[in-house]
């Protein structure tokens, strides 16, 4: 799947209370579970999920 079209996508997501946001890595596409470097990404969501797992972004739905 093209970059553009994940950009896209993500910008619907923002017209719900869903907590959302889009970072690209450079030189992987959208299979990146099995490729070489998995964890760097697998780091990085789990980065990201600890920092956000809250409620918090709801009171701003």
């Amino acid at each position: 799947m093209p970059p553009s079209v994940n950009r896209s996508n993500a910008k619907h997501y923002k017209k719900s209370p869903a907590l959302t946001e889009y970072e690209e890595f450079e030189g992987r596409d959208h299979w990146t579970c099995a490729a070489p470097g998995w964890e760097a990404v697998a780091d990085r969501a789990l980065e990201w999920a600890e920092v956000n797992a809250t409620t918090r972004h709801l009171a701003n739905a």
